[in-house]
């Protein structure tokens, strides 16, 4: 078998609608690198798994079973399972560009950069809502850069060598939301985040009930799981 370059980890919590759009971008990207796709099923009721699965003919998949339920732990189990040397991750409702693997990795090329992250971009909150959301996402990225010295990783689309990964810890298995936020805290002691702008499509599923409730409920987790010091869970709809 041949040396994976690059391992891809999909968390997947009942994703029946969005994952085959998700695995079909993968599919089409074009790079020279060899990378496996790894798709955590984290308990699945619905047809997740048989659907990831019929891509098996396509790429170097592997389907995972995690059974402790929370989004900290499917990243973990995927992320262990991972054997190229650099991870990615997305989620199961984001689109990738065909570009996007030799984006992330690219931007790995200097030495002090360690991880790299990009935006993202709705399509389906419809014109005015998705104009705010994709001027906003970016926007906030920037400003979490001046207040607090680094970017997050944003699970929908970062890269990671896996040697610091390792080091920092990995994921918390615990954690049911600002796994990767959680993450890029212990991960920046060890060299600078990148965020390039270049987005992913993004699912709007989780502002449905209004783009400004949605917003606000990301804001309310953060400040609840960092400023109180509690375990962050996220206070919203995240489907």
């Amino acid at each position: 078998m041949s040396k994976v370059d690059v391992s891809i980890v999909i968390p997947a919590y009942n994703e029946e609608k969005y994952i085959e759009n998700c695995l079909k971008s993968l599919v089409e990207q074009r790079t020279s690198l060899n990378y496996e796709v790894i798709v955590v099923d984290n308990n699945s009721t619905d047809t997740t798994v048989q659907i990831a699965e019929k891509f098996k003919d396509k790429f170097n998949l592997k389907v995972v079973n995690e059974k402790k339920q929370s989004r900290g732990a499917a990243r973990y189990r995927g992320f262990k399972e991972a054997k190229g040397e650099i991870i990615l991750s997305t989620d199961a409702d984001a689109i990738v560009y065909p570009e996007w693997i030799d984006t992330l990795v690219g931007g790995l090329a200097n030495g002090e950069i360690i991880a790299t992250t990009t935006s993202c971009k709705t399509l389906d909150l419809g014109a005015i809502n998705d104009a705010i959301f994709n001027s906003v996402q970016p926007t906030a990225t920037y400003l979490y850069k001046v207040f607090f010295g680094h970017y997050w990783l944003a699970g929908f689309s970062f890269a990671i060598k896996k040697d610091v990964y390792i080091k920092s810890g990995g994921f918390s298995p615990n954690l049911q939301a600002l796994e990767d936020t959680d993450l890029a805290q212990r991960v920046k002691k060890f060299g600078r985040i990148k965020f390039i702008n270049k987005p992913v499509i993004f699912s709007g599923r989780r502002f449905k009930q209004g783009l400004l409730s949605g917003i606000l409920a990301y804001i309310k987790t953060f400040i609840y799981g960092y400023k109180l010091k509690r375990e962050p869970v996220f206070m919203g709809n995240p489907r």
